[in-house]
C-alpha cells in the first residue's frame, strides 16, 4: 500500500520539529527522529486513516525536515528540493511565528496523547477548508460547535437577556425573515481560537456565538478561518450599495 499524502497536521508537527531543532538537525538514526516518527502514526490512528510498515518511518520523517530546508534563509545548502506544494504554505505560515505553532502543536499532541475519539472525517463544501491548524483540530471545533445540549442553552440564554436570536455579525434575524419556520432557528460558532483547544477543554456557553448560516459559511470558507470581528470588520468595509 502506497503511503497517502502527508496531510496539514503531519506538516506542522513536523515544521516545529525543524524549527525547534535547526540548525542542528538530529540524524535519521536519532531517538529524536524515531520519537517524531512514532507520534506521527499515532496522530494518524488517531484521523482514523490506515498505515503500513513504511508509514512515516524515520528515513521518510528525516527527508521531510530536509524538504523545508529548500525554504530556509538561514540554510547555507539548498535542502532537498522534491517536495509538496502544502509545505511552502505552512513555512510561509508559521515559520516567522515559531511560538504560534508551538501552541498549535501543542493542542495537537494534547488530543493525540489524551486518546479521546476525534469525530470523524466531514465531506466540507466545495467551497469550505478545514483550518490551517489540520484536521484534528478542525473536527474536534466543529464538534464542540454542534453540541446540541451546549447550543440549545446558549440559545435560550441569549432569548431571556435579549428577547431575539440575531446574528451577531450582520444582525440577520431568522424569524423577522421566515416567520414560523425561522422561529429559534440560528447556528452557533465556537469562537476559542483552534490552536488553543485540547483534550481536556469543556466548551462553555460563553465560548459560542450566535450566527446566520451565510456568516457561518464564510467564517469556514478559507484558510485563515476568521474571527467574528473580523468577518464583522470586513462587512463594515463594503460599500452600502452591495
Amino acid at each position: 500500500m502506497r503511503n497517502p499524502p502527508w496531510s496539514r497536521d503531519e506538516l506542522v508537527v513536523t515544521l516545529d520539529f525543524y524549527l525547534r531543532h535547526r540548525p542542528s538537525i538530529p540524524g535519521k538514526t536519532s531517538d529524536e527522529i524515531a520519537e517524531l516518527s512514532g507520534f506521527l502514526q499515532q496522530l494518524q490512528d488517531t484521523l482514523g486513516g490506515e498505515t503500513s510498515n513504511t508509514y512515516r518511518n524515520t528515513n521518510g520523517v528525516y527527508m521531510k525536515l530536509m524538504n523545508f530546508r529548500r525554504f530556509d534563509p538561514d540554510y547555507a545548502g539548498a535542502g532537498l528540493q522534491r517536495g509538496n506544494k502544502d509545505e511552502e504554505v505552512v513555512w510561509n505560515q508559521y515559520s516567522s511565528r515559531p511560538q504560534d505553532l508551538r501552541n498549535v502543536v501543542t493542542s495537537i499532541q494534547s488530543i493525540v496523547s489524551s486518546g479521546v475519539v476525534v469525530p470523524p472525517q466531514e465531506v466540507l463544501a466545495d467551497d469550505e477548508e478545514e483550518s490551517d491548524e489540520g484536521a484534528i483540530l478542525t473536527r474536534t471545533h466543529r464538534f464542540r460547535e454542534r453540541n446540541s445540549k451546549l447550543t440549545r442553552k446558549k440559545k435560550e440564554r441569549v432569548m431571556r437577556e435579549v428577547g431575539k436570536l440575531t446574528c451577531e455579525v450582520c444582525g440577520f434575524e431568522f424569524s423577522k425573515n421566515y416567520g414560523d419556520r425561522g422561529d429559534g432557528f440560528i447556528e452557533c460558532h465556537h469562537t476559542k481560537p483552534v490552536s488553543e483547544l485540547s483534550a481536556g477543554d469543556k466548551t462553555k456557553i460563553a465560548d459560542l456565538s450566535l450566527v446566520c448560516s451565510n456568516c457561518h459559511r464564510m467564517i469556514h470558507r478559507k484558510r485563515p478561518w476568521l474571527s467574528i470581528d473580523e468577518l464583522r470588520e470586513l462587512i463594515a468595509k463594503l460599500p452600502m450599495s452591495r
